[in-house]
């Protein structure tokens, strides 16, 4: 049924009937499957601007064009981090100076929550400040991390990480205009995932991120917190942390990836014994003008640890997170990893007897 005047029937097929010299029934047939085509299509893309135009919200289609159109810039040599106020604890002051100390030519941002809310005003007015009121501080300090990337560009980090090496030596492609890290060096089963507390089983950190400003993927990711909070999502993980994170970067990553789909199929029918990613870190990946770099997990996070169970993923440590305050302890992945440890013990023993 037509929900517009616009998308009636006769006005995509009338001129047909005097331009047909067709026997009838041929013109019937060809009448009804012209007059079917045109509708669908009209009613269709009538359908999605109305939506885009209502809510402000970006399809799948359009975050596809939007990466192969939208002009891309190189990342801006700016650090961004937020607390309550601009003055911050006293160890959380001598993590914020290793940024300065190590990356002197680039340009630090402390943002209070005044600013972040003005920002989410300003930078996203259909969108994020509608609902900014129904979201938690923590909520809001992510959003910021995306809006602020997405508007401005540059580098964020938590104020619980430390730089470990200057900005201008991580020597990655001169293209690079989006740069995000795995939390872990492998895909976790699922049971271990929810042990663990992950949101997904191939999950992206988003303690230490950074692009160049106009990024569709950051919108996106800003776009899914507004349609999940509509959804009634109130889970931080799932709204507005690492699970929305992730998957806006899994679609762009599987967008990259002509093969993705059937991948995936062929891995949850027949899992793999020994650790994967879907998709290789250190490498680079394009799609259109936007190019994103994906660290390893020992990148971004404890390099020993991740060596200790992905030794190809304990690369040379640039950023420290240190936890404080955090909802997940390295001790969780810890005991998670000796019982995934035992339960390997206990399959392998289980075989030996079988055999």
């Amino acid at each position: 049924k037509a929900g517009s005047s616009n998308c009636l029937l006769h006005k995509r097929c009338e001129p047909t009937v005097f331009l047909t010299t067709m026997s009838p029934m041929l013109f019937s047939l060809a009448f009804s499957a012209a007059c079917i085509t045109a509708v669908a299509e009209e009613c269709t893309a009538m359908m999605q601007t109305d939506l885009r135009s209502a809510s402000g919200m970006m399809s799948r289609l359009d975050f596809k064009h939007a990466l192969e159109n939208r002009g891309s810039k190189a990342i801006p040599c700016v650090i961004h981090q937020t607390a309550k106020t601009h003055t911050l604890k006293e160890q959380e002051a001598k993590w914020a100076q290793t940024w300065k100390d190590m990356n002197p030519k680039c340009e630090y941002k402390l943002w209070n929550d005044t600013e972040i809310a003005e920002l989410a005003q300003k930078a996203s007015p259909k969108v994020i400040w509608p609902i900014w009121d129904g979201l938690q501080p923590v909520q809001r300090a992510d959003v910021f991390r995306y809006l602020v990337l997405w508007w401005q560009g540059g580098y964020y980090a938590d104020v619980d990480v430390s730089c470990k090496k200057p900005i201008d030596q991580y020597k990655l492609p001169a293209s690079t205009n989006m740069i995000v890290g795995y939390e872990f060096g492998h895909r976790f089963p699922e049971w271990q995932r929810a042990q663990i507390k992950f949101a997904r089983t191939e999950q992206f950190q988003q303690w230490f991120i950074a692009s160049a400003p106009g990024n569709p993927v950051l919108r996106r990711c800003l776009e899914l917190i507004r349609q999940r909070y509509t959804w009634k999502v109130e889970s931080t993980l799932e709204l507005t942390g690492p699970g929305v994170f992730s998957d806006a970067v899994h679609e762009f990553l599987e967008m990259k990836s002509p093969h993705a789909v059937e991948n995936e199929v062929k891995i949850r029918r027949h899992p793999p014994e020994a650790h994967f990613l879907s998709y290789p870190s250190e490498s680079l990946f394009g799609y259109g003008k936007w190019k994103m770099w994906v660290f390893a997990a020992g990148r971004v996070n404890a390099a020993p640890m991740i060596a200790a169970d992905d030794p190809t993923e304990g690369q040379e440590n640039l950023v420290e997170h240190h936890f404080a305050g955090s909802w997940k302890k390295e001790e969780d992945l810890e005991d998670s990893q000796k019982k995934r440890n035992a339960l390997s013990q206990q399959q392998a023993t289980e075989s030996a007897k079988g055999s």
